[in-house]
């Protein structure tokens, strides 16, 4: 499960880079509408960065962004 760092669950929707390379995640939150953006470096997760990553690489990338 991957969290924000205040511990709010987070689903992950798609991944972007943005022009200094730093990649950040689109996600969903329960009760909340609107999508948020979250930098890597923001996460938690019960297994700690190894789970981070490997989710981060399974998501797609955010439409309209080219894959690097």
């Amino acid at each position: 499960m991957i969290y924000s760092r205040f511990g709010t669950k987070l689903t992950p929707i798609s991944k972007e880079q943005d022009a200094s390379g730093r990649i950040s995640i689109q996600v969903a939150i329960d009760g909340v509408t609107d999508l948020r953006h979250y930098a890597i470096a923001d996460l938690k997760a019960d297994d700690g960065m190894p789970e981070i990553n490997a989710a981060v690489a399974k998501l797609p990338w955010r439409s309209g962004e080219p894959a690097p």
